[in-house]
């Protein structure tokens, strides 16, 4: 890999079209991208500096998609996220008092139990008390050095992870509603704290741990009446800001609700579509966009580590507009 196969990925362009760009042909590109050939173009044209024609090596992103999401999609997503955890890199190197990683990875969990300890421990580790709600989920996270940024344009998907470099970076769909965004968030951690790779069961460890990282399991007991309604249900979700989706599956799978009172449940939620009551806006990441914004804005930026300005602007933009 490298920034012409990382370009084409984040604007969805076929080897004629960068051709074109660079003026050599499909030929050259192909020899160019896979290393056959070294590159002698001007890499100023697609808006990068000479010296980002190589990239930064990153982990497996790994994330919940639909079926139905295309590749196109995902490799854009994973190269944007790839290109955040570059600049980010460079940022914090030159400003004092960045945040550096300092959360302990754990090892893929065996049983649903480990999976709880594990998300108890990243409370604590994340200087968070064991019990009651983390009020700003996304500022705690990014405190433990962890770059969030927005991914527009993630068809079918909420988020995605992966190391760059040994850098943590999680990129979220913009769009994604208040209630999903900080499960999202705990999702995407959890995949950065326990796996390695995409296995049938990551998605569902990782659900679990974010669950139980939002919502102990002491905490979540306790609240439980003997027979919770979706009134108790929306009650709690304005307490721990996690959807009533989310907390009505958490008490099933903890064993509040049977399986019969689950599937009544899951009837009267169909009624409310996508619009769950109790909404509540997003908080967004903010420490990329801060680090931007210190070392003198987007163009400031762009220009002095030589990346393209309107890649970088996508990074700072928690709108859900793609940028053109």
């Amino acid at each position: 890999m490298n920034r012409l196969v990382a370009y084409r990925s984040i604007e969805g362009l076929s080897q004629s079209e960068l051709g074109e760009m660079l003026g050599v042909s499909i030929q050259t590109i192909s020899n160019f991208e896979s290393g056959r050939r070294p590159f002698k173009g001007d890499l100023t044209k697609l808006g990068y500096a000479p010296e980002r024609f190589d990239i930064p090596d990153m982990s497996e992103p790994l994330h919940r998609q639909r079926a139905s999401t295309p590749v196109s999609s995902r490799k854009r997503a994973q190269e944007l996220l790839r290109l955040a955890g570059e600049v980010f890199i460079e940022l914090r190197d030159r400003t004092p008092r960045t945040p550096m990683f300092d959360l302990d990875r754990y090892p893929t969990p065996t049983t649903l139990d480990e999976i709880e300890d594990d998300a108890i421990d990243v409370r604590y580790s994340l200087q968070h008390e064991k019990a009651g709600p983390i009020h700003n989920f996304t500022a705690t996270v990014e405190r433990a050095g962890v770059c969030i940024v927005p991914i527009a344009g993630l068809d079918g998907m909420d988020g995605l992870s992966s190391w760059v470099d040994g850098v943590p970076v999680i990129g979220v769909n913009p769009g994604v509603p208040g209630d999903r965004f900080r499960l999202t968030v705990g999702h995407e951690l959890a995949h950065l704290m326990l796996h390695t790779r995409k296995t049938d069961n990551t998605e569902h460890e990782a659900n679990r741990f974010a669950a139980a990282l939002l919502f102990p399991r002491d905490d979540f007991d306790a609240a439980m009446p003997a027979r919770p309604t979706l009134r108790d249900f929306v009650g709690l979700k304005k307490s721990w800001g996690v959807s009533v989706a989310a907390l009505v599956y958490r008490a099933h799978e903890l064993g509040h609700l049977n399986d019969e009172r689950y599937r009544s449940l899951q009837i009267q939620m169909s009624t409310w579509r996508r619009n769950e009551p109790g909404k509540f806006e997003p908080v967004h990441g903010q420490l990329f966009a801060k680090l931007v914004e210190g070392n003198g804005g987007v163009d400031s930026v762009a220009g002095a580590i030589g990346v393209r300005r309107k890649h970088l602007a996508e990074l700072v933009n928690w709108s859900h507009l793609r940028l053109r």
